[in-house]
Formats: C-alpha cells, sequence, structure tokens
C-alpha cells in the first residue's frame, strides 16, 4: 500500500496534457482545478488500418446531445450505462494524457464523467479477462491521482455480455420521441408496483399510441427498474421507480 507521502509525490509532479477549444495545453495536475474536462476534445485518436480488430466510432449521449468518441464495443457498452444514469450530466472521451513524474510513461484514461452533484469520475475501460499486471499498476497509480485530485475513479470491467446486449436494445428507445409525460407520471402514482412488461403496455395503452416502445423508453431513463443483466422479454418483471 503506498503511503500518503507517495501520492502527494504523485499528485505533485504528474501532469495533465488535454485539449480544449481546439488548443492542446500540458499543465501540472495541481494547476487542472478550473478545467472543464467533460467539455475537452479527445486528447488523442488510435489510428485505423484494414482488418483492425477493434470497433471505434461515436456515440451519441442522450444524456448531453452530443457524440462521444469510443474506440471499442466494450467502450460503447460503458457509454450506454453511463447514458442510462440519470445523475451524469457529462461525459468526455479520452479527455487527457497522464504524464507521470520521473520519465514513468504516460496513460490516457477512456472518459471523464461529470455528475448533477458537481462530483467527477476519471473512467477506465477493460474487460476483466483482459485485464494484465501492467494494467494494474496502472491503475493504481491513477487511483491515486484521482484521490490527490479529490476525483473519483473507477475501472468499468463488469459488462456481462446479457447487459452489452440489453444496453445496445434499450438505447434505441432513448430519443426524445419515446418519451411520454403522461406515462412518467402515471409511473411515478405507481411507483413501488412490479409488473410484467407486457402488463406495463397494457397499463399505459390509454396514453399513448405506442405504450410498448414507452415502457421500453422508461427503462432506459429509468422510470421503471429492471435487471439489466437478465435475458430482456415481455414477461420481465419492472418496477416503478
Amino acid at each position: 500500500m503506498s503511503s500518503a507521502a507517495e501520492v502527494h509525490e504523485v499528485t505533485l509532479h504528474a501532469q495533465f496534457e488535454f485539449v480544449l477549444g481546439g488548443r492542446r495545453e500540458r499543465r501540472d495536475v495541481l494547476d487542472v482545478a478550473k478545467v472543464s474536462f467533460d467539455a475537452v476534445d479527445v486528447v488523442r485518436v488510435p489510428s485505423s488500418w484494414k482488418h483492425k480488430r477493434n470497433y471505434e466510432g461515436y456515440y451519441w449521449a442522450a444524456t448531453t446531445g452530443a457524440h462521444v468518441w469510443f474506440e471499442s464495443l466494450y467502450e460503447r457498452a460503458a457509454l450506454m450505462r453511463f447514458d442510462r444514469d440519470a445523475t451524469v450530466v457529462g461525459v468526455a472521451a479520452q479527455p487527457m494524457w497522464i504524464h507521470w513524474p520521473k520519465g514513468a510513461g504516460k496513460h490516457a484514461p477512456d472518459f471523464f464523467v461529470r455528475y448533477r452533484d458537481g462530483s467527477c469520475v476519471l473512467v477506465d475501460v477493460k474487460p476483466a479477462s483482459e485485464i494484465e499486471e501492467d494494467d494494474v499498476e496502472t491503475f493504481r497509480r491513477t487511483a491515486e491521482l484521482c484521490e490527490g485530485l479529490g476525483w473519483g475513479y473507477a475501472v468499468v470491467s463488469d459488462i456481462s455480455m446479457g447487459e452489452h446486449r440489453n444496453l445496445r436494445f434499450l438505447s434505441g428507445y432513448r430519443y426524445e420521441r419515446w418519451v411520454s409525460p403522461a406515462a412518467i407520471a402515471r409511473l411515478g402514482e405507481l411507483s413501488g408496483s412490479r409488473q410484467r412488461l407486457s402488463e406495463w403496455e397494457a397499463s399505459l395503452g390509454d396514453l399513448c399510441e405506442a405504450p410498448l416502445g414507452v415502457v421500453y423508453s422508461a427503462l432506459w431513463w429509468g422510470s421503471l427498474d429492471i435487471d439489466i443483466r437478465r435475458p430482456l422479454s415481455l414477461n420481465s418483471m419492472a418496477t416503478a421507480v
């Protein structure tokens, strides 16, 4: 376990390299308190080549109304998880290079996430089965750095195939056209009630033209709660929040 002095050493001498408003800067980490990292540009875009295994692109985040870069399908799944979190208000991809002190290399975390209460979390994304010893050390150093800055830090490594499949499906209903204020109000009145999705569809049928789509929208935005890891069907049980 690292001592408080070691944590202070990393925090004091590491540097952040980032791009904001098209301008690339590099500052000591203690001089970045006023930088809006949820608004920075991508600091690096990996090269593309024929037959590249990773799928990369942009995901439109309904939470922020902006496109966010991802460089693998697993990262896209993590983005969907954050986008579905109603407490998230900002997400930036590849927000900075962390230059470690004493020539110890550099690291580019995957996301910077801002929450409604003003708190923030720096995020690395990698499936648990692919995390190696070098990654563990990088994550440890990054966690210590975030602790010194008063930030949170998380490694997203637990997205199952089932959750990924459900997030991908439900993300099709994240758009405003599927949101029904009347349905949300009714679900609020029925808070705590638990029914099958088919029953929720019937319960909302008099309020909208496409009640099943509205049910899926409610699952995305949190008006209905479901175990996102389990197979999704009309017999799935969901609770009004």
